[in-house]
């Protein structure tokens, strides 16, 4: 099963616009990125997106996207297999076209 760690430092371009969402690959991993669709009463900072990966048909969640300051860039979390969470920034460029996951 795919994770947020297994996407880092992986450039992928958007290969299909659907209803679901904007779908992204590089060959290996194929990941799904949707905008929300629902409040989030008493939190301070929402996601604006979700991002899932997309394995044989079947979607997995992999964490939400926060803006920052950047208007191109929105960071990320995950939780290591000990419970430490750790930041990746995602970055947009090409007009929406390609997305690039790095460590922050």
């Amino acid at each position: 099963m795919t994770d947020l760690s297994n996407l880092i430092n992986h450039d992928l371009k958007l290969v299909n616009v659907t209803n679901a969402g904007n779908i992204f690959s590089d060959g290996s991993i194929t990941c799904l990125l949707k905008p929300t669709n629902r409040d989030f009463n008493g939190k301070s900072k929402k996601p604006v997106y979700y991002l899932s990966a997309i394995d044989n048909g079947k979607s997995t969640y992999l964490s939400g996207l926060f803006a920052t300051n950047d208007s191109q860039v929105f960071s990320a979390d995950y939780k290591d297999g000990i419970g430490m969470k750790h930041i990746v920034k995602i970055r947009f460029a090409d007009a929406g076209e390609s997305m690039t996951i790095r460590a922050a």
